[in-house]
Parts: structure tokens; C-alpha cells; sequence
């Protein structure tokens, strides 16, 4: 390992980041990964086009026309809790869970931290836009679960990923085969908790297009098939990662977040437009990083309410 990225490793784990590096050549994989999952119709095309067009996903396969020096891409973990969001009623208080990578506070103080670093030592880097944890999970940092989140060892699903393309040689490739957690082998907790049978033994990837994510990140009403009980948050979904053994001792990380009033849970399930509610629950949404799914909140805060009735 140079100099450089030894230092850098130190610099960022120091600050609480769990970091790796590895070679751009190998971002024609990445893409090939994809491709080959959509060519055998392991990965369902209908719900890869969904998603990709629903979240505007157009992934930094090339290197950047303004940058191109680009050695390799800085991969760079920070751990993330749960958040605990409380929205009051008249006659109670309903919590309602953000799971981890929701929140992008974090997101700033890891570019600042990492640039600035590099800028002193002759270095640049510039943001990535790539498959983040499967990335992860090729440089060795993380392991796939079988519910195909990504593990990192100690942090459990607990935290987000953020990638950076670097000038930087890599001269030391990390880059290996995705590989599962050695545990999931023996177990089958997230397929027998799972409600929706997305999760599966054979073949490894998930039934995407029937997992509760997809639907409470997607408008409209929810298929008639789903039960209301099945709910757990406020966006996404816990199931299979409450019960993964590898969160055992992450389950308790969970970060008191906003409170909104009686009257603005109101405004809320009455469907008031964003731009018409005040501005203290406006700061309050974004936040908790809701204002831009704000058209999602009124339905899934509802879901959650009359699942406690």
C-alpha cells in the first residue's frame, strides 16, 4: 500500500469512516454485473427500468470528461442509525422509524474531510455516482446479506456508502468477487420473516419488485395483496433487518429525531401542499430528509397510524 493511501485509510478511520480504494478499470465490471443479471432475467427488467427511471439513475461508468486523471474510485462507509421520527396527535404520540441510509448529513462532512486531505497532499477527488454497496461489497469493505443488503462487520446494516473517483494509484487493487456473509450459509431468519416472500434461497437475488421498499417509495395506492400490518416505517422497510443475527447488536441504535405538533401531524394527513405549510415543519422534513418525498408522507404516515388503532 503507497504512502498516500495508507495515510489516507488512517486519516478517515480516524474521523469514524471506514474507507478502501480501488482501480477505475474496473468500473466496465460493475456495469458488465448489471448487465448479465438483466440478460439472464435473474434481475426483473420491468423493475430495474422502474427504478432506474423513478430515481433518475444514470451511473458514472466513464470516467469524467473533466477529470481525466482518474485513477481510482475512493469507496468510504459512515455509520448510520436508526431515526426515531414522533408525530403527535391529540390523543397520542406515534413513532414512526427512518432506517438507516435515509439521512445524507453525512455525505458533506465525508467530501470535505477527504478533499481537503487530499488538496494538501497534491490529491483531488470529485463525486461518483455508482451502485455504492454493491461497489462495497466488491472492494472487500462489505458482504452481502441474503436479503441483499449490505453488511459491513461490527456495523451490521447500520451506516451508508458514499464513492468517490480519486487521482490516486492504485497501486494495491482490492477488487475481489461479491461475496455473502459466511452466516447467511446457515441461515434463513430474513426469508421466514419476510412478508412479501421476496427474499429467497435460490436463486440469491431478491424478487425486488414485491419487497415493501418498492412500494412505499413508489405513489399510488399499494397493491390489494399487501396487508396494512406489514408497515414497519415510515419509508423503507426493517423486517429483514431487525431479524438479521448480523444486527444483533446494532438493533439499539436508534437516534431521537424531529417532533411534529398535533396540528402540523394534521396538515400532514390532510394533504396540505409542502410549499403551503410553515416554515419550522418545512425545516422539520428536510430534515429528516422528507420534504423531497413529501407526496409519500401523507399515505405512509397514515398506513402507520391506523396499524396501532
Amino acid at each position: 500500500m503507497s504512502e498516500i493511501v495508507k495515510n489516507l485509510h488512517e486519516h478517515l478511520s480516524n474521523a469514524g469512516f471506514k474507507n478502501t480504494l480501488v482501480s477505475v478499470h474496473h468500473l466496465r465490471e460493475l456495469k458488465e454485473d448489471t448487465g448479465m443479471l438483466l440478460k439472464q432475467k435473474t434481475l426483473n427488467p420491468d423493475f430495474y427500468n422502474e427504478i432506474s427511471s423513478r430515481y433518475h439513475l444514470q451511473w458514472d461508468y466513464e470516467i469524467p470528461s473533466g477529470f481525466k486523471n482518474t485513477k481510482s474510485v475512493l469507496i468510504v462507509a459512515s455509520r448510520q442509525p436508526k431515526v426515531d421520527v414522533s408525530f403527535q396527535l391529540s390523543d397520542k404520540t406515534v413513532h414512526a422509524i427512518i432506517p438507516p441510509t435515509y439521512l445524507h448529513d453525512i455525505d458533506k462532512e465525508i467530501f470535505i474531510i477527504t478533499s481537503v486531505y487530499l488538496n494538501d497532499h497534491g490529491f483531488k477527488i470529485d463525486n461518483a455516482l455508482l451502485p455504492e454497496k454493491h461497489i462495497a461489497v466488491h472492494s472487500g469493505l462489505a458482504r452481502y446479506g441474503r436479503n441483499n443488503i449490505a453488511y459491513i462487520e461490527g456495523w451490521g446494516s447500520y451506516f451508508t456508502v458514499k464513492t468517490f473517483f480519486t487521482d490516486i494509484p492504485c497501486s494495491s487493487d482490492n477488487w475481489q468477487e461479491l461475496k455473502m456473509m459466511d452466516r447467511c450459509r446457515h441461515c434463513s431468519a430474513c426469508i421466514k420473516k419476510c412478508p412479501t416472500q421476496a427474499i429467497h434461497e435460490d436463486p440469491f437475488l431478491i424478487s425486488g419488485e414485491r419487497c415493501i421498499t418498492f412500494f412505499n417509495e413508489k405513489t399510488g395506492d399499494f397493491p390489494e395483496w399487501t396487508n396494512p400490518q406489514w408497515h414497519n416505517s415510515l419509508i423503507g422497510c426493517m423486517i429483514c433487518q431487525d431479524i438479521c443475527p448480523a444486527n444483533k447488536e446494532q438493533s439499539t441504535r436508534i437516534e431521537e429525531g424531529e417532533t411534529f405538533t398535533p396540528a402540523e401531524t394534521q396538515m400532514i394527513l390532510d394533504g396540505i401542499a409542502r410549499d403551503k405549510l410553515p416554515d419550522p415543519t418545512i425545516e422539520k422534513l428536510k430534515k429528516i430528509y422528507m420534504f423531497d418525498d413529501y407526496h409519500l408522507l401523507q399515505r405512509n404516515l397514515g398506513v402507520l397510524i391506523n396499524k396501532e388503532k
